[in-house]
């Protein structure tokens, strides 16, 4: 029986333009703007943009809440593989305590038991993401500001991140790594309203076993 594998990424709800270039203000460009990174007012720097999002104070209180779900969704999940398995066995041992009639039965709970799982797994991989995007897109919202504000004070005229499964940057310096300062300041900005969070939908009931 398939187990339930809930891989969802962080990156499903990243604005495209997060690290889109961020001008320096003023007119002609600052003589800051040559001047090596470790002055603080490079042209070009990187950042961690998930563990940004993650990692700050607000980040991790949705990872918890997000892990808190994913962990109830798979403790069902178990107990119900569980008992199929059950199911499984004892049909497939040929108990001779059963009757034909009773093998049959059998056989029609255990199809309604993979149904069922499908079913689990299907919902879970479609509301987790939804769930994730609820949580975490105010903070990456809030991320988006502060990184542009910081890399107009700053002169960047480019953030890339390393993040992303696209980035090709095989050499970095510490100096240039500006995560640590995106996560201070993403906690010190006022929080933004959270979405409201949809309530899982309840199961559908189960009809009663027949009357023998």
């Amino acid at each position: 029986m398939r187990k339930l594998s809930l891989v969802v990424m962080i990156g499903l709800f990243l604005p495209a333009a997060l690290c889109a270039q961020a001008p320096a203000s003023g007119g002609a460009a600052p003589a800051a703007a040559t001047a090596p990174a470790a002055t603080g007012a490079g042209r070009v720097a990187v950042v961690d943009l998930q563990k940004a999002i993650t990692e700050n104070a607000e980040g991790k209180k949705m990872q918890e809440k997000f892990m808190a779900e994913f962990t109830k969704k798979q403790q069902e999940f178990d107990a119900k593989q569980k008992a199929l398995a059950e199911a499984q066995t004892k049909l497939q041992s040929g108990d001779k305590a059963l009757s034909e009639t009773a093998k049959a039965e059998l056989a029609k709970s255990i199809d309604k038991m993979n149904t069922e799982l499908q079913r689990l797994n299907d919902d879970a991989q479609k509301e987790l993401p939804e769930l994730q995007q609820t949580l975490f897109k105010p903070i990456a919202e809030k991320a988006q500001e502060v990184l542009k504000a910081y890399s107009s004070e700053n002169g960047f005229a480019v953030v890339f991140d390393v993040s992303s499964q696209a980035s090709s940057i095989i050499y970095v310096q510490d100096v240039a790594d500006i995560t640590t300062e995106i996560i201070r300041r993403i906690d010190a900005a006022p929080p933004r309203p959270a979405a409201a969070v949809a309530p899982t939908k309840p199961a559908a009931p189960t009809a009663p076993p027949a009357k023998k």
